[in-house]
């Protein structure tokens, strides 16, 4: 059965893989990223299954907007995936406030006030589900990237929280927990050698997490085979 999904950071690496695949498979995909001119660029290449949004997932009135054109659109919203996410890289003797607020305010702040939105229309629906990308570095921790690794650790603790509160309401939290996927973020912190031997491992024995392995798991997250599952965190590999 076709549904409504909001994939906040739709435009970029993992998001617009998701966005593909999920719209390949029927599902009416709303594109919300703060990249205008992405989000409207993948829109035009998917098709009219797709709505491309604006959103600062930082600001709460951005969220509502984005939750208000949504409905306005399609009439509902069965299913939001948390995409959105920045990492810098910066050890922590040279991080300025700055950066740290920085992606606190995108990678943390940005599940809640996005959960906190599309929540208050699933509860009313009384169904949804709401998936939230974290991260093998919540568990292990990430030189230079100690703000990355806090804010999705911080992912992890609030889906768990999220979920026991809205279990009543039918309304199912998880997350998603990738290794190190093969897209420019994840890239940036290494070299080129160890890129190349990345590349040549499989993902289970500390190769790249496939994108399209995260969007066959996000199928079954959002599928009847989970409509009992919550406050789960489903890691792709071993840390």
């Amino acid at each position: 059965m076709s549904q409504v999904v909001i994939v906040t950071g739709g435009a970029g690496g993992i998001g617009s893989v998701i966005c593909r695949g999920l719209a390949h498979d029927g599902h009416k995909v709303v594109i919300a990223d703060f990249d205008v001119a992405g989000s409207e660029h993948l829109a035009k290449e998917i098709g009219n299954k797709t709505l491309p949004v604006h959103v600062d997932v930082g600001n709460a009135e951005s969220v509502s907007k984005m939750v208000g054109e949504t409905i306005g659109t399609f009439g509902r919203i069965d299913v939001l995936l948390n995409g959105a996410g920045i990492m810098p890289r910066t050890n922590v003797m040279n991080m300025p406030e700055e950066e740290w607020d920085r992606v606190l305010r995108i990678n943390l702040k940005g599940v809640f006030l996005c959960s906190q939105a599309v929540a208050r229309h699933m509860i009313e629906r009384k169904q949804g589900r709401i998936i939230s990308i974290a991260s093998g570095l919540a568990v292990v921790g990430a030189a230079n990237a100690a703000h990355y690794a806090a804010s999705k650790a911080g992912v992890i603790a609030f889906v768990k929280s999220l979920a026991a509160e809205l279990a009543p309401h039918n309304v199912l939290v998880n997350a998603i927990r990738p290794g190190v996927t093969d897209t420019p973020m994840s890239q940036a912190g290494f070299s080129e050698e160890e890129r190349k031997r990345r590349k040549s491992l499989p993902s289970i024995l500390g190769g790249y997490t496939q994108v399209e392995d995260i969007v066959g798991l996000i199928r079954y997250l959002i599928s009847d085979a989970t409509k009992n599952v919550t406050g789960q965190v489903f890691a792709l590999k071993s840390p």
